[in-house]
Parts: structure tokens; sequence; C-alpha cells
């Protein structure tokens, strides 16, 4: 219900731009001299920030195991997630733009408070900054849920984290949530929202990467591993989305160094655990995993 309602406050918004916004002087056709402006840092940077709002749309794929037919339903779902997507951050950035000057726009972070304010003036910026608050719900909802089932699902697969693998009778994954509390309380407290969104994004860029790495490996090493589903436009289109990543993460380690470093630092954190479980597993072949009783 909640993402219905985001969905239907983000179309209200765009609807209500066109509506009563003031047009500004700006033209989307493309320009020769707009390539200078997407081969540098900023747009590389400015990137994290596109990337993190298309977030959310492969969700889907972390609870297969919790779908029914999922070789059928998932890729449904995640073509209708990104098209959905793809269509209201277009929408809503084209607003942002059409209706509020450039100049109060640069630099800011809450660019649809800026763009709120401006269209529907200051206390009407304060309604849309509480409507974004509202919104900002079913994201919170989604992740509370989704989250913690991953980390309980690592959690049966590898020993040294089986203490997240643990459930109440109802099937909750308690301390894979309290573990995910208290992740987000630690960066809520002693980071900025930018480096926040740095880390992370940089983190999952780098796991992204590498996810579609290993379908061109497997490609080779397993040729004749079963493939319900097959990348769309391979081997151009992996390629593609891995040139965009490299790119963007060359600029994060180079423009935001002490971020790019601690996302890096996560994920080998993260193999040092697989290691110590591979080794745990081969020590002990021959028992299960308790995941709770």
């Amino acid at each position: 219900v909640s993402t219905v309602l985001k969905v239907l406050l983000i179309a209200g918004f765009v609807v209500a731009g066109l509506a009563y916004g003031t047009p500004q002087d700006i033209s989307f056709a493309p320009r020769l001299e707009d390539l200078q402006h997407i081969t540098g840092a900023p747009f590389a940077i400015g990137l994290v920030f596109v990337m993190y709002s298309y977030s959310g749309w492969n969700a889907s794929t972390y609870i297969m195991n919790e779908v029914r037919e999922p070789q059928r339903t998932v890729p449904i779902s995640l073509f209708a997630a990104t098209l959905i997507v793809l269509l209201l951050y277009v929408a809503l950035n084209a607003v942002f733009l059409y209706t509020t000057p450039m100049d109060k726009m640069a630099g800011q972070v809450e660019v649809a408070l800026v763009a709120g304010t401006h269209i529907f003036g200051e206390q009407g910026g304060r309604i849309v900054g509480g409507l974004i608050c509202f919104g900002l719900i079913s994201t919170i909802s989604a992740m509370t849920w989704i989250g913690p089932r991953v980390t309980k699902v690592m959690g049966e697969d590898l020993p040294a984290l089986a203490i997240f693998a643990k459930e109440t009778r109802n099937g909750v994954p308690a301390v894979a949530i309290l573990l995910q509390l208290a992740i987000v309380t630690v960066l809520i407290f002693t980071q900025s929202f930018e480096s926040v969104l740095d880390y992370i994004q940089f983190s999952l860029t780098l796991s992204s990467f590498l996810a579609v790495l290993g379908v061109i490996v497997l490609r080779f090493r397993q040729p004749a591993l079963p493939r319900p589903y097959r990348s769309w436009g391979y081997p151009l289109t992996p390629l593609v989305f891995m040139g965009v990543t490299g790119f963007m993460m060359f600029y994060l380690i180079t423009d935001r160094p002490l971020q790019s470093l601690a996302g890096l630092a996560t994920l080998l954190a993260g193999l040092v655990v697989y290691a110590l479980s591979t080794r745990m597993k081969a020590a002990k072949p021959s028992e299960g995993v308790s995941i709770g009783e």
C-alpha cells in the first residue's frame, strides 16, 4: 500500500508541477557540447545518486525462495519495476528542470524540496517535504523486510554467520533485523547523508560489476549450465554496464577515496568471512548448520 501511495505521490507532483509551475528557459534536446559534461568526475559522482534512485528494482531477486513460480514471476517483476522506476525518475527530473531555475538546484541535495518550494511557495514546499518523508516509509518498510532475509540466507549458507539465520516462531529473522538496525544507527549518527550514499553506492556498484562479470565468466566456464533466463543483448549489454560502473568507480575512488576504501574494506571483510566459513564446512562436512529452534 505504501509503495502505491508513493507512486501516486510522485505522479501527482509531476502533474501539479506541469500544471502550476513556471516554465524555465531550458531545452531537453541534446547538444554536441554536452559530451564534455558526461566524461568527467562531476557526472560520474552524479550517477551515484542516479543509481541509488534506481536501486530497489531488483529487490524481488532477494526473496526468490519465497515467491511462487520464480522463473516466470521474477523476470516479469524486474522488467515492470525497471520500467516504472524509469518513467517516474525521468518525469520527476524533467519537472524539476522545467519548473525550477538551475541555480536554485545547483549543489542542493533536497532538490525535490527546492522545486516544491519554487512551484507551490514556502508553505507548499513544507507540505511537499512532509509528503516526501511519508513516501520514504515504503522504502524503509521494503528494506526492513528484504534486507534481513538476505542476511538470514547468508547465515544458512555460511557457518560463520549462522547466528543470523535464527528465526522466531513466526519465521521472523530477528537477529538479522537487529544487525541491520545496529548498522543503520551507527551510520546515521556518525556520517553525513552524502558520505553514506557514496560508501553504500561504491559497495553496491562494485558488487554489481562483479555479478555481471560473473555472467560472462560462467558462459565460458559452464556453457552447459541450465539458464532459464538469458541476458538480453549478451555480451553487449553486460559490457556496457561494466563500462559505466567502472567509470563511476574510477572517479569515486579518485574523488571520494575514504568512502570508496571503506566500501572496498567491507567487501574484503565479506571475503574473509566466506573463507572462514569454507574452512569450517571442510572441517565438519557431515554437520549441518543450525538455523534456530
